[in-house]
């Protein structure tokens, strides 16, 4: 049958074929180029899986289809089969992520790209797509070419916001809450762009946050805390049960700025719940945090049936596995929700917590000049994903406690980062491309939501240092972001990034010494306000002075709070209760 109609035919069957009995396991060969080398020996394809260790389906498909003996034979027969985990190499998640776990991928000896495919098929269908590409192992089309970056336009045009902005509120769900019409989980830079909007008085936004924020709260574990990462039902009724890192800090993130901007309870409530999940079961012995936790108990006990049971029934039976694995991106991810959480909070375990994970990655993933690895080995050339979420956490430190050592940490990271990732093209890459690479991967790819976190970080760091290049790394990011919206226009993400280079963040300092309690209400009053666009500084004239002082502030008799931003300066504060009406005078959102 000609590839194509056999390719047409594909969607209609995944999911019904049958499996047939297993005979053999797939000899899953390790990703590199080695296997490139023996693809040109042997005149073979290489089949790529990318796998989850917390996905359901990348299970059921390893169980049925890669054990199936007719798929298996075609394997033998034509294929070197690579199975990578997706959360241990996210250079290579990161090319391929919009492909789903599992993702399959089939390469000729020369790098090029046969096939993609997402999620999960049964094995009688991927009998058909082995076949097809054994028949018609023509290479895909290159990819189209990428869209034009202007370097010298660092900003949104109206016509461009607007085109966001219509994107963002067709895809919003104003009466459950979310966004997009096949699954919920908390989007966190459509959330944040949400609760922005929404502390300027906007109460369409307020109305949708809210109702994102109560709906989010149906995936949080009542017995043990933590959230799963979606529903596939559009009133939240549905988890898939799988808890990943980087849902853990969206709700982390999202539940402590909605507490801060309106004081419920319930939102507290929902990120403490969060936290001492992370605390309880994903903490390490030396105090780092693994990576994700598995949706399924066993093959004969899925997470739908697992996560009914309360405390006692789970335990007496074990728990869905861990992957122990300790990445520098998960961790920060963790510090900087921990952290945001003890802002509000002030629970002193949480800081204690992300401080040692901090430390922690200080002494065992660091590399170079203020770099860091992924995970553990010693040869691993370093993605950005880690490198911001390790500087966004140290900033977040920073701001937590006022401590300069946190702030010298994110310098460091940021000069790495602009160093190691600037990409010549526009933006920053996700890694640099190896010498030796091959086809597709001689050509680095870009991440719209790691350039957010780079441009609204250099942004920020720029104000608290007053380095001009950091300044220019923030628009060297915004440049690539303005130049996809027009293809990719639901990037709130690039909205907030727009609108924190157009004005100054609101810039409070506690002025006294670090162990008066007076000076230290009046920081735990300031480090509570509700925005992550905020610099704040504790200045105390025995450390000397501070990173950027661009301001002068007086000799006073006691510890005093100052909040300037856009050519507007309050009066000095002295009580608590005062910080935020002050902030708010000079905070335009």
């Amino acid at each position: 049958m000609p590839r194509p109609i056999v390719l047409a035919l594909l969607g209609a069957l995944a999911l019904v074929a049958p499996a047939r009995a297993d005979k053999s396991l797939v000899a899953w060969q390790p990703w590199s180029n080695a296997q490139f080398e023996r693809a040109a020996r042997e005149d073979r394809y290489i089949l790529l899986h990318m796998a989850a260790v917390w996905c359901h389906w990348c299970h059921v498909m390893e169980r049925t289809t890669y054990r199936d003996s007719d798929v298996l034979a075609l394997i033998a027969q034509k294929f070197i089969p690579v199975r990578v985990d997706q959360d241990a190499d996210p250079a290579l998640a990161a090319r391929y992520e919009n492909y789903g776990w599992p993702g399959t991928i089939i390469l000729d000896k020369d790098g090029n790209e046969i096939l993609r495919r997402r999620g999960y098929w049964a094995p009688a269908v991927f009998e058909l797509l082995l076949q097809a590409v054994i028949e018609d192992p023509s290479a895909l089309p290159p990819a189209a070419s990428e869209a034009t970056i202007d370097p010298s336009r660092v900003r949104l045009q109206a016509s461009e916001r607007n085109a966001v902005l219509n994107a963002y509120w067709f895809l919003a769900d104003t009466d459950r809450g979310g966004f997009g019409d096949t699954h919920r989980f908390i989007l966190p830079e459509a959330l944040e762009y949400a609760l922005h909007r929404a502390a300027g008085g906007e109460a369409g936004y307020r109305q949708l946050a809210v109702k994102t924020l109560v709906g989010a709260r149906r995936l949080i574990d009542p017995v043990w805390g933590g959230m799963y990462q979606y529903s596939d039902a559009l009133d939240w009724s549905s988890p898939h049960y799988e808890k990943i890192m980087s849902s853990q800090l969206a709700a982390l993130r999202t539940y402590s700025l909605a507490h801060g901007l309106w004081g419920d309870p319930a939102d507290l409530k929902a990120a403490q719940a969060v936290a001492g999940y992370l605390l309880a079961f994903m903490r390490s012995p030396e105090g780092a945090f693994h990576a994700s936790q598995d949706a399924d108990l066993s093959p004969s006990m899925d997470g739908h049936a697992y996560y009914q049971l309360d405390d006692a029934a789970r335990r007496a039976l074990g728990q869905p596995a861990i992957d122990r694995n300790l990445y520098a991106r998960e961790n920060g991810w963790a510090i900087a929700g921990l952290a945001t959480l003890y802002d509000q909070s002030g629970e002193a375990g949480l800081l204690a917590a992300a401080m040692q994970a901090a430390d922690w990655a200080l002494a065992n993933r660091r590399v170079g000049e203020g770099g860091f690895r992924h995970g553990g080995a010693a040869d691993e050339n370093p993605v950005l994903v880690d490198n911001i979420a390790m500087a966004e956490a140290f900033l977040a430190l920073h701001r937590s406690t006022g401590e300069r050592r946190w702030l010298d940490h994110a310098i460091e990271a940021g000069r790495f980062i602009a160093t190691s990732f600037h990409d010549a093209r526009g933006g920053f890459m996700v890694a640099p491309a190896p010498a030796d690479a091959l086809g597709v991967f001689a050509k680095p790819v870009r991440h719209a939501e790691e350039n957010v976190a780079a441009t609204r970080f250099f942004n920020l760091l720029a104000h608290y240092t007053g380095e001009a290049a950091f300044r220019a790394a923030a628009d060297h990011g915004m440049g690539y972001l303005a130049a996809i919206v027009d293809d990719i226009p639901f990037q709130p993400g690039a909205l907030m990034a727009d609108g924190e280079l157009a004005r100054e963040p609101a810039h409070v300092t506690i002025v006294g010494p670090k162990d008066d309690p007076r000076a230290q209400a009046l920081y735990a009053e300031a480090r509570r306000y509700p925005a992550r666009y905020l610099r704040i500084e504790w200045w105390d004239r025995r450390e000397g002075p501070l990173a950027n002082s661009d301001v002068q502030y007086p000799e006073l008799d006691e510890p005093a709070a100052f909040a300037c931003a856009n050519k507007l300066c309050s009066l000095p504060v002295f009580a608590a209760t005062g910080v935020p009406g002050m902030i708010r005078t000079v905070d335009r959102r």
